[in-house]
């Protein structure tokens, strides 16, 4: 079976030169940091600390970019402007749908790496 992932970890990949056991190691680590910060997250969310909901929107913003999660980068965008806008009417539900997607985005980089039998370790 031959399993497509919506995210260019491939060409990604060969973009930095990488195997793909390499880079596994590298989504491993990212999948490590943006569990982190969306736990973080959720305590300046209850906190209602919008500094720090910023700053964290912020790096998952860049880190996803880079890693070409472009649904995790898209959303964390839109809740950036609206951060900077000052426009919170959705930022509750905006925040909520972040984290349905980042659960996603792990579950199908887990996918793509296991289909290729190579394993990434998630804390």
């Amino acid at each position: 079976m031959n399993y497509y992932s919506k995210y260019d970890i491939t060409g990604f990949a060969k973009d930095l030169g990488l195997s793909i056991s390499e880079i596994s190691e590298l989504y491993s680590e990212l999948i490590n940091e943006i569990n982190s910060s969306l736990s973080e997250l959720k305590i300046f969310i209850a906190e209602k600390d919008l500094k720090n909901i910023q700053k964290i929107i912020h790096d998952i913003k860049g880190v996803s970019g880079n890693y070409r999660l472009t649904d995790v980068y898209a959303k964390a965008s839109e809740i950036n402007d609206s951060l900077r806008s000052n426009y919170l009417t959705y930022l509750e539900s905006d925040l909520n749908e972040l984290f349905i997607i980042s659960s996603r985005a792990e579950i199908e980089i887990a996918n793509f790496f296991k289909e290729r039998s190579v394993f990434i370790n998630i804390a």
